[in-house]
């Protein structure tokens, strides 16, 4: 079932390439192209299918590249510690508040200029700067659509600082828009794909009654240092899941944790 969800993932992405480089051949303008690296110059959170698929990138590096990059990864989020990442769990009944939550990790995590940890800054023997991926064929949804997509509701062209700049007249502006992706493009079948896959970790026998259902509107969230770790495909993920979602200590946004419908958990 991992993998066939994991294959579903790829041929998602492999759609959303399509889409993305539509754009940059319909609109040249657009700056975000090999050599650019701005946006990799950040923190973002992962889902759950992200994490699993760079994980499964991590993998075919060479044991000295993967034992490399997860020491610096180890060593980047004792940098981050500080931040308390749990605080933006929530419980609730209101997709809304889980959005809001999403949201707030993603400025805490961009917040601290920490770059990605898999983005290569310079290249060993030359020390000149590169700013490519590491396991570029592997990125998440985001790193993908970055710069090519508009936000539906407002409107406003999701890219660098140079967005504005350069799409700076009423014809550039549509010239873009009419081109671009939306920025949630195939955004509802990738959360359908996480809550599977979260699903597919959580069985176990011994779950209490009704976590098993729970499991399907969990949304997991972790940082980009988790799938950089040798164990994390094969941790173990009933415990995790069972100790997030039995407990009833505590509230949020005025819902019990243990009755909320809707769970945002974060592991960092």
């Amino acid at each position: 079932m991992l993998d066939f969800l994991l294959q579903q993932y790829r041929d998602l992405l492999n759609s959303l390439d399509k889409s993305c480089k539509a754009v940059l051949i319909n609109v040249i303008e657009t700056p975000c192209r090999k050599g650019c690296y701005d946006c990799c110059k950040q923190l973002f959170p992962l889902s759950m299918i992200e994490a699993f698929y760079i994980n499964q990138g991590f993998q075919t590096l060479e044991k000295e590249a993967q034992n490399a990059l997860a020491l610096a990864a180890a060593k980047s989020q004792e940098a981050i510690e500080d931040l308390k990442l749990q605080q933006f769990e929530t419980f609730s009944d209101s997709l809304e508040d889980i959005a809001e939550a999403r949201n707030a990790l993603t400025k805490a995590l961009q917040s601290t200029g920490i770059p990605c940890p898999l983005l290569i800054l310079e290249d060993e023997p030359t020390k000149e700067p590169t700013g490519l991926c590491q396991l570029y064929p592997y990125r998440n949804h985001d790193c993908r659509i970055h710069g090519v997509s508009f936000d539906q509701n407002s409107g406003e062209i999701v890219g660098c600082f140079r967005h504005p700049q350069i799409f700076n007249t009423p014809t550039l502006r549509q010239k873009f828009v009419s081109h671009a992706v939306p920025s949630n493009h195939l955004y509802k079948e990738k959360s359908k794909l996480d809550s599977l896959l979260t699903m597919e970790l959580g069985q176990d026998p011994n779950l209490q009654k009704g976590l098993e259902t729970r499991l399907k509107y969990c949304y997991y969230f972790t940082t980009p240092y988790a799938p950089l770790q040798e164990g994390f495909a094969s941790r173990d993920w009933p415990a995790f899941f069972r100790e997030k979602l039995s407990s009833a200590r505590g509230s949020a946004r005025g819902s019990a944790r243990g009755n909320a419908k809707y769970s945002l958990i974060v592991d960092a």
